[in-house]
């Protein structure tokens, strides 16, 4: 980013630039990344070929058939790594919320397309082997940024068509989702994206059709770039009139990347959020 040849939604979605301390959040991560590792080591669950196509599932102790949390994570599809997110699990497992978060491989090793086609994959594979990882069907689907539109895609999905009629989620919880992806061609992260205007407006997320009654809340920072807070309230608009139950939660002073902190905060909204929409479903 930075290019002198893009204008304003180069700055709108230029998160990192935007947030002078992220190298400090970053490397807090990172160390809670270790720590929750190391405490919590995933079992693996491959979908495909190669590293990426895998799913880390983190199982609560104690219990049995607990219910599931989702979380696709970000990085503008071309970024980041499941383990980066591996400390969101830590408090959902405190709760006996298991913890699923698929891997995918990045744009441009891969299309915009056939990544999604890749977590659809993923998540399909997961529901499958549920029952065997001792899983219930209790499902929340979750993501933050680039995943927030991936989990909202996930949630509009036609699993019936894909030979899993039963596969529905309790809710959908984004935060700081990129839900409508044509803005995106006029920045440079279409550099690896590789979008023209009819793939872009093909996969993003908002103009997709949910099924009817599905509960969303769709969360973004009150601190995020206009373009942000127009991508989540654009959304809730769109799918509210698509027959959802959608709702836009601001969160005040957050930036884009202390709203992913949020995931963590065991008495934060997001829990309290995703945790009702799981009960909700039993």
């Amino acid at each position: 980013m930075g290019d002198p040849g893009y204008g304003w939604l180069e700055k709108q979605y230029a998160t990192v630039t935007a947030v002078p301390d992220f190298p400090a959040i970053d490397a807090r991560w990172a160390s809670a990344m270790a720590a929750a590792l190391t405490a919590h080591p995933p079992r693996v669950l491959p979908y495909g070929e190669g590293e990426r196509r895998a799913i880390d599932v983190y199982l609560p102790t104690g219990g049995s058939d607990p219910p599931v949390l989702v979380f696709v994570h970000g990085g503008y599809w071309q970024r980041r790594h499941r383990r980066d997110v591996a400390w969101i699990a830590t408090p959902w497992l405190a709760r006996g919320v298991a913890v699923a978060m698929p891997g995918y491989p990045l744009c441009p090793e891969v299309s915009l397309a056939a990544l999604i086609e890749d977590v659809r994959t993923a998540v399909g594979t997961l529901w499958r082997e549920a029952p065997a990882l001792g899983l219930s069907r209790r499902w929340l689907v979750g993501g933050h940024s680039a995943g927030g539109h991936l989990a909202a895609t996930l949630a509009a999905t036609d699993w019936a068509a894909r030979g899993l009629p039963d596969l529905r989620f309790a809710g959908v919880l984004p935060s700081s989702g990129v839900f409508e992806l044509p803005p995106l061609l006029a920045t440079s992260l279409n550099v690896a994206l590789q979008l023209d205007l009819a793939e872009a407006t093909r996969l993003s997320a908002l103009y997709l059709a949910p099924p009817r009654g599905l509960r969303v809340i769709a969360a973004v920072g009150g601190a995020e770039s206009a373009e942000f807070l127009r991508q989540t309230h654009g959304f809730a608009r769109r799918w509210s009139q698509q027959g959802a139950a959608v709702a836009a939660l601001e969160l005040p002073g957050r930036n884009h990347f202390t709203v992913q902190d949020a995931w963590a905060e065991p008495d934060g909204p997001l829990m309290a959020i995703g945790l009702g929409m799981l009960v909700g479903s039993a």
